[in-house]
């Protein structure tokens, strides 16, 4: 797939995407106090000046970054084909409950998302850019849940339980999980997975 017209606009969005790259990887390795354009320039062999021409500064380059996690965690959930409303709800559970702890090692894409996740959403109390993002972010997941819980209604699989109310439920109970995950060393996220489908069975699953 090409996503630019011409090679000026391929190199532009290899070195923005280089950017990003470097700055997830410091943000992972050394937390987000750690993080400077300095410090991603030396990481991605370029000067200063290279970063500030694509970004005003150090929370504008984050902010992308954010975006960019927020839709690959979106994607993970919902871009699927050909799945029941109950296998697409199961799925969202298994990778944000059942899925490796946060500190697990080697960390997978998944676990990483998450730390990221984590880092930057404490960043949102200060800065309402951030802030703004995380809101349009859980809007977008929590009206994809309650449309899957209507579909579930719908095809007779889910009690008739208000979808809105659901999704902030389950929405609410994921994060939880994923902040104990990525601050404390005694989540057992299976464990937690099975309280979970149980839960659901009593309360939403025909």
């Amino acid at each position: 797939m090409t996503y630019f017209s011409d090679s000026a606009d391929a190199d532009r969005h290899q070195t923005q995407q280089a950017i990003l790259e470097a700055t997830h990887q410091i943000l992972l390795e050394s937390g987000y106090s750690e993080i400077s354009i300095s410090r991603i320039a030396d990481r991605v062999g370029i000067s200063k000046s290279v970063i500030y021409h694509y970004y005003d500064n150090k929370e504008s380059l984050l902010a992308e970054l954010l975006d960019v996690v927020h839709r690959r965690f979106l994607a993970k959930i919902f871009e699927q084909e050909d799945t029941t409303p109950r296998e697409e709800l199961e799925r969202f559970l298994t990778l944000f409950v059942a899925a490796p702890s946060v500190s697990c090692q080697p960390e997978t894409e998944l676990t990483q998302l998450a730390k990221t996740y984590v880092e930057l959403r404490t960043q949102s109390i200060s800065n309402p850019d951030y802030r703004s993002i995380f809101t349009e972010s859980e809007n977008r997941v929590k009206r994809r849940l309650a449309e899957t819980i209507e579909e579930g209604i719908e095809q007779g699989d889910f009690k008739p339980v208000n979808p809105e109310r659901t999704s902030e439920h389950i929405l609410t109970f994921v994060a939880g999980v994923l902040f104990r995950q990525a601050t404390t060393d005694s989540v057992d996220g299976e464990h937690l997975y099975r309280e979970i489908q149980q839960l659901l069975a009593d309360r939403i699953y025909v």
